[in-house]
């Protein structure tokens, strides 16, 4: 991924291909409704693989993949105790974004059902 801490996000600034081709990325990592679950169950805390197995009924090599995509893309960290490994969130990026999209979600569904389907 490329650097993106000099990047000018003033209203009517453009980011460059390099730069969009990043953000473009995150936008994949999140994607997935099984890294967002897992994301969800990290917000509580840090966790081992074998908790996020039990709490979200995954496979565990399904949770380890999952987790690996959301290390390399810098949203979860890694520390391992002896035997067990940890994984806890990197900051909160997430959780806002995820919020303006239920809200869009939301209002969308809102306006279904104010539409008037009388014949």
């Amino acid at each position: 991924m490329s650097d993106l801490s000099n990047v000018n996000l003033a209203k009517g600034s453009k980011l460059g291909v390099a730069a969009l081709e990043s953000v473009a990325e995150i936008f994949k990592v999140l994607a997935d409704p099984g890294r967002l679950a897992l994301l969800q169950e990290l917000k509580a805390g840090e966790k081992t693989v074998t908790e996020l197995v039990e709490g979200m009924q995954m496979a565990q090599p399904s949770v380890s993949k999952h987790l690996k995509v959301l290390a390399d893309a810098d949203l979860v960290c890694r520390r391992k105790d002896g035997v067990k490994v940890y994984y806890s969130m990197k900051g909160e990026l997430v959780f806002p974004l995820c919020r303006l999209v239920c809200e869009k979600l939301s209002q969308e569904q809102q306006q279904r059902v104010m539409v008037d389907y009388s014949i």
